[in-house]
């Protein structure tokens, strides 16, 4: 598993370890110049003094012995050697002990030069006096530059170790408590129990945390709102199913009381209708169960006129049974949409329409395009009708029109309008066929 904190916490070390090798070459590039700089500056006053301090009569003068320390001093050795040479004779006229007898410089240049004598390695510095007539060569040996340079290299490779260790100890622990809110809130997830909708808080929580814990709160919401409807679903299945299958129990001893073939056909009629009533309950529930689900918005192309044939042809046998006729009335017209729900809502238009016409009665199915560019679906009939006052409610879950002989679940028109809303569409409702009756007409929008 990819851990964010993991990632954040290598890639600055590793920030950190790229920095501290940066610090390092460049402390090796300055502190090698500035070394250099130094010693070459320690070499020229070293021969410039020495110059100065020499009197004239010096190259008059023979070699002879020099004074000898007191016993009670410890001399290891000047760090910096000098010899002072005639020129026009190249005789050593004075050396810093420890230095070699030889030339530290055999060509008696001027300036700074690095030179190889008596079997090691010196950093040389020669100046001669204004008249020409000597030379004094200052030097140090190479091993002690180095050693010099390792030391203070090694001081600064120490410092930038413990930095770097220091600010890696503190990212780990920033990190640390910059996470902890991350922490809170998937224990807090982690704690809910599986039907505890509560939102998370957002008090206390980094604003770069806040969106997250936006979107959970609203899945939390969506959720919550999923169930409930679920739960009205089952309340609504239990209320509605309870009469019906009460009613098909009291038909069923009806049938098995029945003395005569004639009254057991006649209660056999009517548990068979009790049944179809029943299994139309059952499937508007199914299909209000899957409209409450269905929560995206209708994305495929759908011909209103192929899905109007197909839906008159399934219920050209429930109106020949009234003797109704169905007239279909079509053009080409597509709208963006759900087949299956748009299935659904033209269907319990045209099941609502054969249950309340009666026998010999006559059902309109159109559908067309507007002169504005919009679709028009619409279902009439020339029934009984709706009363004005009763139409604005007849879209209501489980209403039902007063005084009506059909009984009917009140869930057909309520899932019409629930779709039609998720599709964007207006319902206009509006009297039907020959002056009565009803005619519903759902109006989609225009195809983008």
């Amino acid at each position: 598993m990819k851990s964010l904190r993991k990632r954040l916490v290598i890639t600055l070390l590793l920030t950190l370890l790229v920095a501290w090798v940066g610090v390092f070459t460049l402390q090796h590039q300055s502190l090698a110049r500035t070394q250099t700089g130094i010693w070459d500056q320690a070499l020229l006053d070293v021969g410039n003094q020495a110059l100065m301090s020499m009197p004239a009569s010096l190259l008059d003068a023979e070699r002879g012995p020099t004074f000898a320390l007191p016993d009670s001093s410890d001399f290891n050795g000047d760090k910096a050697s000098f010899q002072v040479w005639s020129l026009a004779d190249k005789r050593l006229l004075l050396r810093s002990p420890g230095s070699p007898e030889e030339p530290l410089r055999a060509d008696f240049g001027l300036g700074h030069q690095t030179t190889f004598v008596a079997g090691q390695q010196w950093r040389v510095y020669s100046i001669t006096d204004a008249s020409g007539r000597v030379q004094v060569q200052a030097a140090k040996p190479a091993t002690e530059f180095r050693e010099s340079y390792l030391a203070g290299l090694w001081r600064g490779v120490l410092f930038a170790t413990a930095e770097f260790l220091l600010l890696a100890v503190a990212t780990w622990a920033v990190i640390l408590h910059a996470f902890k809110p991350v922490d809170r809130a998937g224990k807090a997830i982690l704690e809910k129990p599986p039907l505890d909708q509560t939102k998370l808080p957002l008090a206390g929580m980094p604003a770069e945390l806040r969106p997250f814990i936006t979107s959970i709160n609203q899945l939390l919401e969506h959720q919550g709102a999923t169930m409930e409807r679920e739960r009205r679903f089952l309340a609504d299945a239990a209320h509605e199913l309870r009469t019906p299958l009460a009613a098909l129990s009291v038909q069923a001893e009806l049938v098995a009381r029945s003395t005569t073939a004639q009254d057991r056909a006649t209660a056999i009629e009517k548990l068979r209708a009790v049944a179809v009533r029943t299994a139309r309950l059952s499937e508007q529930l199914l299909d209000q169960a899957r409209t409450d689900a269905l929560c995206v918005s209708p994305s495929e192309p759908v011909s209103l006129d192929a899905l109007a044939v197909m839906i008159v042809q399934d219920y050209e046998e429930t109106a020949s049974r009234k003797r109704q006729r169905v007239l279909l009335n079509t053009e080409a017209c597509t709208v963006m949409g759900s087949l299956d729900a748009l299935g659904v809502l033209l269907r319990n238009l045209v099941d609502n329409a054969l249950r309340y016409t009666p026998e010999e009665g006559c059902i309109a199915v159109s559908c067309r395009v507007l002169p504005d560019g919009r679709a028009e679906l619409s279902v009439a009939d020339d029934g009984p009708g709706i009363p004005d006052a009763a139409r604005a409610r007849v879209f209501d879950r489980f209403y039902r029109v007063a005084g009506s002989s059909e009984r009917g679940s009140g869930i057909g028109l309520s899932l019409v309008s629930q779709i039609a809303a998720r599709h964007a569409a207006a319902i206009n409702c509006q009297t039907g066929l020959n002056g009565g009756g009803l005619s519903i007409a759902v109006i989609f929008p225009l195809m983008r």
